[in-house]
């Protein structure tokens, strides 16, 4: 499996402190079944993330630290960017990475909100040739509340990666419904831990994985987990199915509500 989300880059964000959570973590990684990372450090506009440069020293302390340990886990580098009117700016002006320096961009937006210009953004991104993947859709409020948000945003270029540990109730009953109902409406192309550490938020995802063949056909399962993640490494096109517009089943008693609402 590769995971193209998780904050494995040790002290430079919220998740790994150090070197030594660092390699406990890849450990982990390893139990797991993942042997391809992609360290996504936060980079958030108006704050102090830590620089490209910084962080390619880090990551290259990091792979020199598993070689001698003899884990073998590759570790690559991007950014998990917090959506903002100058997020494409940003990336050119090489203050944010991509995904391995490749066309693909892991964007971030508000757990409780959708930006008015986040459509706007995807369009800007896919015109300059970049791919936008927002990360952890099953998570985001609004979503929740209408999937065909999502549904939008893919259909005008982007693609979504969906948190495993979502699928085990870890972020709560609303992101597990919603992260199942996107996955059968094929609107996620990646998955990822976004492991912050050993402990909470870890890389174990075994159960994960087991809840997630349940949802998916192997077909999709080998995809998602593995030979997306492997072509977007390799900066290849990304072949994918047209996503399936969500219809909400009304039964008796959301008709009722909804004639409640009507008065």
């Amino acid at each position: 499996m590769i995971d193209i989300h998780c904050h494995v880059l040790p002290g430079v964000d919220d998740g790994s402190s150090g070197m030594e959570e660092s390699i406990d973590m890849a450990k982990l990684y390893i139990e797991n079944g993942i042997n391809k990372v992609i360290a996504t450090p936060h980079f958030i506009e108006g704050t102090d993330s830590t620089t490209f440069d910084k962080n390619k020293v880090v990551l290259k302390n990091l792979r020199n630290t598993l070689k001698n340990e003899r884990i073998d886990l590759e570790v690559y580098l991007g950014n998990e960017i917090y959506i903002t009117p100058n997020t494409l700016k940003h990336i050119k002006e090489k203050k944010a990475a991509t995904l391995n320096e490749t066309r693909y961009v892991l964007v971030e937006m508000p757990m409780f909100d959708v930006p008015m210009y986040m459509e706007n953004i995807i369009y800007e991104l896919c015109l300059k040739g970049y791919i936008p993947i927002i990360a952890h859709p099953e998570r985001n409020a609004k979503i929740q509340e209408n999937p065909n948000i999502l549904y939008s945003f893919i259909m005008g270029g982007a693609l979504a990666q969906l948190n495993l540990p979502s699928l085990e109730g870890i972020y709560g009953e609303k992101s597990k419904i919603t992260g199942e109902l996107l996955l059968n409406h094929n609107m996620i192309h990646f998955t990822g831990t976004d492991a912050h550490s050993p402990r909470v938020r870890s890389p174990k995802i075994k159960k994960s994985l087991e809840i997630l063949k349940t949802i998916v056909d192997n077909e999709t399962f080998e995809k998602i987990t593995s030979l997306n993640g492997e072509a977007l490494i390799q900066d290849k096109i990304i072949s994918v199915g047209e996503p399936i517009k969500y219809e909400e089943k009304k039964n008796f008693f959301s008709i009722i509500k909804s004639k409640i609402n009507i008065f």
